[in-house]
């Protein structure tokens, strides 16, 4: 029983957790987007307007840092449930929604981390493109910690899934006259 109860508190964790990400995406996309306008304004000679970039870049840095030590503990907890899982027909229903859940939320990171590349290479200021540099590094230790969860996952419903009755077996035909 312990497993049952490990994995319906492990979806709501990946659940919550993958909603953290889609906002995390959404302030990503609006740095990524600033950054490609300040670039934009360099390269044709015009002035920056946007002031606030350092300090949105810096302020979202932190937050990475904070939902990184956050999610630390999930392989952690995964791996937990995976050794306590035991033949069950309720617990593979939630394990089979955690294996989607661990899935997508390495997905995302993944995502996450390729617009931190994409948000770093258009930023042309020295101090702010080193930031960027650190903000993707963070996100790189992100991407290694989630992408063990799918496959720590299907682990959890291969060992909740109830066993499977060999087929009967079947007298030989008999011989032929």
């Amino acid at each position: 029983m312990e497993a049952l109860a490990g994995l319906k508190q492990m979806e709501g964790t990946l659940s919550i957790t993958g909603d953290k990400i889609n906002a995390m995406k959404a302030k990503l996309e609006d740095l990524l987007f600033r950054a490609q306008r300040i670039a934009n304004a360099q390269k044709n000679g015009m002035g920056n307007n946007d002031t606030m970039f350092g300090y949105d870049l810096q302020k979202f840095r932190r937050e990475v840092r904070t939902f990184s030590t956050e999610i630390s503990g999930i392989p952690v907890l995964l791996g937990a449930i995976a050794t306590s899982a035991a033949p069950d027909p309720m617990a593979a229903k939630f394990a089979s929604s955690v294996m989607r859940l661990a899935t997508r939320l390495s997905q995302n990171l993944r995502a996450l981390h390729d617009m931190t590349l994409l948000a770093h290479q258009h930023i042309r200021a020295a101090d702010l493109k080193i930031e960027a540099w650190y903000l993707a590094q963070e996100m790189e230790e992100m991407v290694m910690r989630g992408q063990g969860l799918p496959t720590v996952a299907n682990k959890i419903v291969m060992a909740t899934a109830p066993p499977v009755a060999p087929p009967a077996a079947t007298p030989p035909p008999p011989a032929a006259p």
